[in-house]
């Protein structure tokens, strides 16, 4: 086996193995989050990094999702909503419905993401074209609903019993013209 072969396997598993470790590294470290950029860059870009969010000690207790609107010229609204997995059907769940709901849930909903938010309302004005092509878009707003998960010492929700009652809070606006 050649040297540059060698080197190329050997990164490729050194690599690999920071990839396996990353999650059990924490993440104010500087350090750590030095050594670890290129590896998250790398999850990030192929939607495979996992956190501890739901295994935690205390997990997140937020039922969270987010909806945009459209305002029109002609003071006419269309709502969007983003695809949420308990909507879906199974092929749908498991082929994309998980990446939009994390990367809607854990990505665009924080304000330390708000570099994406201006995306984000273009996106939805290019899904929402098709049907609205006569109208013209003044407008787009960009909402976070959420409801909290009660405490299992507290209360019980029984399977398959959705929440109805949602907190809404506008968190970006987008003009369009």
């Amino acid at each position: 086996m050649s040297r540059l072969r060698k080197i190329l396997v050997s990164f490729f598993i050194l690599f690999n193995f920071l990839c396996m470790v990353r999650v059990f590294v924490p993440l104010e470290a500087k350090f750590f989050s030095a050594v670890y950029k290129p590896v998250d860059s790398y999850l990030s870009f192929f939607s495979i990094y996992q956190d501890w969010m739901m295994f935690a000690p205390n997990p997140n207790r937020l039922n969270n999702y987010i909806s945009a609107e459209v305002e029109f010229m002609d003071g006419t609204k269309e709502n969007y909503l983003f695809p949420r997995p308990d909507q879906l059907s199974l092929v749908e769940k498991y082929t994309y419905g998980e990446k939009y709901r994390k990367f809607m849930s854990e990505g665009i909903r924080k304000d330390s993401n708000s570099f994406m938010w201006k995306d984000t309302a273009k996106f939805v004005l290019r899904k929402i074209r098709n049907d609205n092509f006569e109208k013209i878009p003044a407008k787009v707003h960009l909402f976070r609903n959420w409801n909290e998960i009660p405490d299992l010492n507290q209360g019980f929700r029984k399977y398959n019993q959705l929440e109805t009652q949602y907190q809404s809070f506008k968190f970006f606006t987008y003009e369009v013209i």
